[in-house]
């Protein structure tokens, strides 16, 4: 709304200019600069449900361990290590600190060095055990399968882009259309008069070398549509050869533009 003096009141000129910043940075964000930051973030929000479970998997570990030490080393207060293991939380807290290698108490001395010298030798062992099963074993479960949620759901995203670029017609005419029309001018042989919507039917029984098709996949532009209609660059050198299977030596542009759309894409046993 308008104040008495006809101007814009300064608060909606603010949420103005702060429209148009988050605007650029959602633009800024679909840059191919950002691809790879905004593959780790899909990949970390699909991971969260593993990761979450993960924490209750660990979680009832460390209480089933807890409960055994607070039995075992927190009913003595002639124990040394009394305070740690007192109380079940208490006795979570110290195994939580365990699995992470900070065993030691406030003076800075290791917990279990206490226990050594007062109970058996098993329950050394058993602390030797815990440590290498959640370091080792547990640790390194988690982390694969965190890993491969986490790349599963960048790779699902990335698919899901692909898929959308595939279906862009207007990407496929565009392309093919830079494409003929570079054939078109290379090929000494044939000219187009007006535009090409106006000579489809002309256009699609033109024969051209695989000379032609050769200087074409060299061409900057043509190399360009190539690459919008997500054709492996390692096909380029190869093109002519590809879309002549008969060895024919020419090719027509309706052979030409079929043999494109099988190209696109990742292989698949159709082609």
């Amino acid at each position: 709304q308008l104040d008495a003096s006809g101007e814009v009141p300064a608060a909606s000129l603010f949420r103005i200019v702060r429209l148009i910043k988050l605007a650029r940075l959602v633009k800024l964000l679909q840059s191919p600069v950002f691809t790879d930051l905004l593959y780790m973030i899909q990949g970390m929000l699909g991971g969260v449900t593993t990761l979450l479970w993960s924490m209750v998997l660990f979680f009832m570990i460390v209480y089933v361990l807890a409960l055994l030490f607070r039995e075992i080393l927190g009913r003595s207060e002639d124990s040394g290590v009394f305070a740690y293991f007192n109380s079940v939380p208490r006795a979570m807290f110290t195994t939580f600190r365990c699995s992470f290698g900070d065993c030691t108490t406030e003076a800075g001395l290791p917990i279990f060095e206490f226990i050594a010298g007062k109970w058996s030798y098993l329950t050394i062992l058993f602390y030797c055990f815990f440590i290498f099963a959640v370091t080792i074993g547990l640790f390194n479960v988690i982390s694969a399968i965190f890993v491969e949620s986490t790349m599963t759901s960048a790779m699902a995203l990335e698919q899901s882009k692909k898929q959308s670029r595939l279906q862009d017609e207007r990407r496929w005419c565009t392309a093919v259309s830079t494409l003929v029309r570079r054939i078109i001018e290379i090929s000494p042989e044939h000219t187009i008069l007006g535009s090409m919507s106006e000579n489809v039917d002309d256009i699609h029984k033109v024969d051209v070398p695989c000379s032609v098709i050769d200087n074409v996949a060299k061409d900057p532009n043509s190399i360009a549509a190539l690459r919008d209609l997500d054709i492996d660059p390692a096909d380029d050198e190869y093109l002519a050869d590809i879309l002549d299977p008969d060895n024919g030596g020419t090719i027509q542009i309706c052979e030409f533009i079929d043999g494109l759309r099988r190209l696109r894409g990742n292989p698949r046993r159709s082609d």
